[in-house]
């Protein structure tokens, strides 16, 4: 069965690879984001980029100095990745693997980073075990993430207003493969979002010490003042942050 989600995953993320970043969730405000990358990581750093998509966090990573490994499940959204480092002129290896399975040996990393994957995954405490094993001594883990659904009439409000803002400015079908199928959301623990301190006590089970919590919402509102009304409306507040911890 657990083949079988991780077969429904890589689908549905090969199908989203030629639209995902047409959503300003996904790409743009690069130098916000070059911005947190350089305060996270000082000197020149071995990465490895963990679900790395289109390989937007892979590519600034690599601009900044750092020599960066970036994997995916979905073949999709690596030759879009490797499309664009191939035009930036960056050298970055991009390659199939499985977060929860790394196809690499102990302490190969100097930090593993990810952004707004663990909802996506069946077993996010196997996953950060496995990025534990692949770092350093003294090599730390970063996730950035948020809390994203709440079952609430406002939650079901602003869903109206995400199809109309996808349909209008992402040019796709919103009712077109808008997200896993039911069973398969239901094996995944964190599908919605999770709070950073549930995110911790993975971090703590997986022997990652000085774990620390670092507010990134203001990220979220200064996309949100630069975005047409849709999405502002669509994406009302949540909390977004980062997570990081410390291998001794």
């Amino acid at each position: 069965m657990m083949n079988d989600v991780k077969d429904e995953v890589k689908t549905y993320w090969d199908f989203r690879s030629d639209s995902y970043d047409n959503s300003p969730g996904h790409a743009g405000f690069v130098d916000i984001w070059k911005t947190v990358l350089s305060e996270t990581f000082s000197g020149k750093k071995k990465i490895l980029d963990v679900g790395c998509g289109t390989g937007f966090l892979s590519l600034i990573l690599a601009e900044l100095g750092h020599e960066v490994v970036g994997i995916d499940l979905s073949e999709g959204m690596l030759s879009k990745a490797r499309k664009k480092a191939d035009n930036l002129g960056l050298d970055i290896e991009f390659m199939i693997g499985d977060a929860e399975n790394l196809p690499f040996k102990d302490v190969s990393f100097d930090a593993v980073i990810n952004r707004h994957l663990l909802w996506t995954l069946p077993n996010p405490d196997k996953a950060i075990m496995e990025w534990g094993r692949v770092i350093k001594n003294n090599g730390k883990v970063v996730v950035m993430d948020g809390k994203w659904r709440k079952n609430s009439l406002d939650e079901s409000l602003r869903t109206i207003f995400r199809y109309l803002a996808v349909a209008i400015h992402e040019k796709r079908n919103p009712f077109q493969n808008t997200g896993y199928k039911e069973e398969v959301a239901k094996m995944l623990p964190f599908n919605g979002g999770t709070e950073p301190e549930n995110i911790v006590k993975l971090f703590k089970k997986a022997n990652l010490e000085n774990t620390s919590i670092k507010d990134l919402s203001w990220i979220k509102e200064t996309q949100k003042k630069n975005l047409s009304l849709l999405y502002r409306l669509s994406w009302g507040s949540s909390h977004y942050y980062l997570v990081e911890g410390f291998k001794k």
